[in-house]
């Protein structure tokens, strides 16, 4: 049972390291640095189509806020400063996402996938957003002991193709 878990674990996360982190630039979203537990995925969306081409200047100004918190390992504010963006930007799928990344360092696991989820569903057609985001459901599920639900989200994670 107990190295189930761990093969499990250690699936989802091997699953998780390939992803790319997008360029900073005005108007995307900026790339954040690694973790303490570093969030499956979801901090290193690689470009895609539901990157906001037109992020709020303010929001993304919060989110760069974020990032900052973030290399300091200041969770508590990094997730504050996601919050004040997705009050200016509440369809930024990738925002939500990255919330859920916060929120998984933190270790607040069922955060994590109700956040996911959300950002799943702003994602739209974005399936490089709505993959990493199914890891993340599986990486928390495994925090909690689901492991048939993890594998489950694996499972979703790997039929989203690029």
């Amino acid at each position: 049972m107990r190295n189930t878990r761990i093969v499990v674990m250690l699936s989802a996360l091997t699953l998780l390291g390939g992803c790319a982190t997008p360029t900073l630039r005005t108007g995307q979203p900026p790339a954040l640095p690694p973790a303490e537990r570093a969030p499956p995925g979801g901090m290193r969306t690689p470009q895609s189509a539901a990157a906001p081409a037109a992020l709020p200047p303010a929001a993304l100004a919060l989110a760069r806020d974020a990032d900052r918190a973030a290399d300091r390992r200041d969770w508590g504010v990094a997730a504050r400063d996601l919050e004040r963006g997705l009050n200016i930007a509440p369809h930024s799928a990738l925002l939500w996402q990255r919330l859920a990344a916060v929120r998984y360092s933190q270790g607040h696991y069922r955060q994590v996938e109700a956040l996911a989820h959300k950002s799943n569903a702003l994602a739209g057609e974005d399936v490089a957003i709505r993959r990493i985001n199914w890891r993340m459901i599986a990486a928390a599920r495994v925090a909690l002991g689901d492991r048939r639900g993890a594998e489950e989200a694996t499972r979703r994670a790997a039929t989203l193709r690029p």
